[in-house]
């Protein structure tokens, strides 16, 4: 397909390509891709109009050699060739990070310890791009999406090579590896971080999510590149003996693994970690809360490590490392009489995490709030396993609407509801369909001296999607707002 696809694109001098029909113009190769909601194959035809000098379809009924229209039965991976050969220049050191929950964390915490190190560095994933070197105005926008398409995210590297940048992470969603949106592209290390239920609307099951997963191991781990695995996720045990079978040299972190974290006290204010790294006894202080956050840091550092930097110098810096946006992040002051926090947690493995730990730092004399609900359109089969969660784990659950996008908001609610088992805990469950009026009442009329807050589900957002409309909403500003108008901040 390589050598059939780059004749092609000589032969008609194609200078860019594109597989939105908006932004063809003249010379330019259209990829007619059928996606879930658009089909590109309806606009070959204003694409000629345009000026497109050929058409890469995945429908073999619109060949047409006359009309420069080529069937591609594997046209995304086409495509992720095509933008390798108009954009071949890459960072030396590419890292990738896969995982259900964590991928940002993890990116983050790697692009962090490398400039603290002085390294020049990159991360790409949910929160966009940050970078060593000025990146203002020369990206293409990535918002919304975890792996960036073919394109976008060819064209990002090498402009990050072009910036002199030699080290990037990036996170690699199943969506975006089954979707060949990275195409072949080889990378040093990678990381499995997490693993639990979600993307069932697009996965037939578990078994085809981990395996796509999987995939980015066999496909993108160079030869000699090293996988980083959480040892204690689910379906470790496959997921070690997949490796094995595919002879891919690993190593795990965790209580009982390669990297091993010996001892994690955790407080409101932070964490204490000891661990065994490299062979050597270290400890490091952090203000990061979570204890999964201690097992991320420490990916984050064996990644690092795996780019040929001294074990020591990584853990002198990881005190230095920040919280990452969204990401149980802390919202009011440590010195605050109640702590709120907003987290991303919008799947059942995700929000259980999150408001164990927050229980387990939370003072005797305090109750734990959680404010969350449910994305519309996506895997509805976790709804009522996370309001499950929710009324095990924490003493106030209020239910509200998250992205209902096209669903009916008091729907979803239901579902969450109704996964809560005692009738007696229903009863106590309260429901504020309004996001901001959830947030704003539990604030001005519930929170009390040694309270804990979790608003739950969608972190850095700052957008609100219901319907087909995407209204500005944040839930860190709606909590800063609420608490001055409480005269609480």
């Amino acid at each position: 397909m390589k050598n059939k696809l780059q004749d092609v694109l000589l032969k008609y001098n194609v200078q860019n390509i594109s597989i939105d029909s908006r932004n063809i113009k003249k010379g330019d190769a259209f990829f007619a891709i059928t996606g879930a909601n658009a089909d590109g194959n309806k606009y070959i035809d204003s694409v000629l109009k345009s000026g497109a000098s050929v058409i890469f379809t995945d429908n073999a009924s619109n060949q047409d050699n006359k009309k420069n229209i080529i069937y591609i039965e594997n046209i995304r991976q086409a495509l992720a060739l095509a933008a390798e050969m108009l954009y071949p220049e890459a960072p030396e050191n590419i890292v990738a990070v896969t995982g259900t929950n964590g991928k940002s964390s993890v990116v983050s915490y790697v692009h962090q310890i490398l400039t603290l190190l002085g390294c020049s560095s990159a991360s790409i994933g949910t929160l966009g791009i940050d970078a060593t070197c000025e990146i203002d105005k020369i990206f293409p926008d990535i918002s919304g999406l975890t792996t960036a398409d073919p394109i976008k995210f060819r064209k990002i590297l090498q402009i990050l090579r072009r910036k002199k940048i030699d080290n990037v992470a990036f996170e690699a969603s199943s969506h975006g590896i089954d979707q060949y949106r990275i195409g072949d592209i080889k990378v040093s290390t990678a990381a499995f971080v997490s693993f639990s239920q979600d993307h069932l609307d697009y996965h037939k099951n578990m078994d085809e999510y981990l395996h796509t997963k999987l995939i980015l191991f066999t496909r993108n781990l160079s030869q000699n590149g090293e996988a980083v695995i959480n040892s204690e996720m689910m379906s470790v045990d496959y997921i070690k003996d997949f490796l094995d079978k595919n002879s891919i040299s690993y190593s795990a972190v965790g209580k009982n693994a390669d990297v091993r974290i010996t001892r994690c006290a955790t407080s409101i204010d932070g964490q204490e970690i000891e661990c065994e790294f490299d062979g050597k006894q270290y400890q490091f202080n952090t203000d990061i809360i979570g204890s999964f956050q201690a097992t991320n840091i420490l990916i984050a550092a064996k990644l690092v490590y795996n780019l040929n930097i001294d074990s020591e110098k990584i853990i002198n810096v990881l005190s230095k490392l920040r919280s990452v946006k969204g990401r149980l992040e802390r919202v009011t002051n440590a010195s605050h009489e109640y702590q709120i926090f907003i987290d991303y947690a919008h799947t059942p493995d995700a929000l259980e995490s999150s408001l164990l730990e927050l229980q387990k730092v939370k003072k005797a004399s305090g109750d734990l709030f959680v404010i969350f609900g449910c994305g519309g359109d996506r895997d509805a089969k976790k709804r009522p396993i996370m309001g499950k969660v929710a009324s095990k784990i924490a003493d106030h659950v209020i239910i509200t609407d998250d992205n209902s996008r096209t669903e009916d908001g008091s729907k979803i609610r239901k579902e969450i509801i109704d996964g809560m088992e005692d009738d007696n805990i229903k009863s106590h469950i309260i429901e504020i369909p309004d996001r901001g009026n959830a947030i704003s009442d539990t604030i001005a009329t519930k929170m009390q001296k040694d309270d804990i807050l979790l608003v739950a589900g969608k972190g850095h957002e700052d957008y609100q999607i219901i319907g087909s409309k995407i209204i500005k909403f944040s839930d860190a500003e709606v909590v800063k707002k609420s608490l001055y108008s409480a005269n609480k901040l």
